[in-house]
């Protein structure tokens, strides 16, 4: 019994200390995420996420992630969303990446702090890579019929169904470009 509790208390501080390092660790890691960053990139990175919870608010979907692509300027912006609810007919899904697109798109091209950071200004459809994933009240895809993903890839409207049998890839993809998907609106 003696040798436990010798042995207890030889470990308790250092589990402690371990504890205590990785809390430090895990604040001063979380402390900013733009970290390293230019404060372009991060003033580019705080619009994103702004839009994206303006836009998750508005079509009720939750960001999942962004990105920014360019060399000297900014080229392209990417906005993933999730969206849980009814499923989507091709013809809502349609409609709902065609007004996120005419959103974000607006949002980008009415900033005066974002223009000169732009290679081409006004950006269009073509400059954003945004993709809503439609899931169900469980967290998984819809099947099809219905529309697991829609997107706009550099303006390129592409509408995906899944199925049980098929695990990796779709089942169904259709794609039109911007244009003729707001034509059809």
């Amino acid at each position: 019994m003696k040798y436990l509790l010798k042995i207890f208390k030889f470990c308790v501080p250092i589990i402690l200390i371990c504890i205590g390092g990785l809390a430090i660790l895990s604040l001063s890691m979380g402390h900013d995420m733009y970290q390293g960053l230019s404060d372009e990139d991060k003033m580019l990175y705080s619009f994103i996420n702004k839009q994206g919870k303006v836009l998750g608010e508005k079509y009720h979907m939750k960001q999942c992630g962004n990105g920014l692509s360019g060399m000297d300027k900014l080229e392209h912006i990417s906005l993933c969303f999730d969206q849980e609810g009814d499923p989507l007919t091709e013809k809502e899904a349609r409609k709902l990446i065609i007004h996120c697109i005419d959103d974000f798109l607006k949002a980008i091209n009415s900033n005066e702090k974002l223009k000169p950071l732009l290679k081409e200004y006004p950006f269009t459809p073509k400059n954003l890579e945004l993709t809503i994933f439609s899931y169900d009240k469980d967290r998984a895809l819809y099947y099809f019929p219905s529309i697991a993903v829609v997107s706009d890839s550099s303006g390129e409207i592409g509408f995906m169904t899944k199925i049980e049998s098929v695990k990796y890839g779709y089942h169904t993809e259709k794609y039109e470009t911007y244009e003729e998907a707001k034509a059809s609106l």
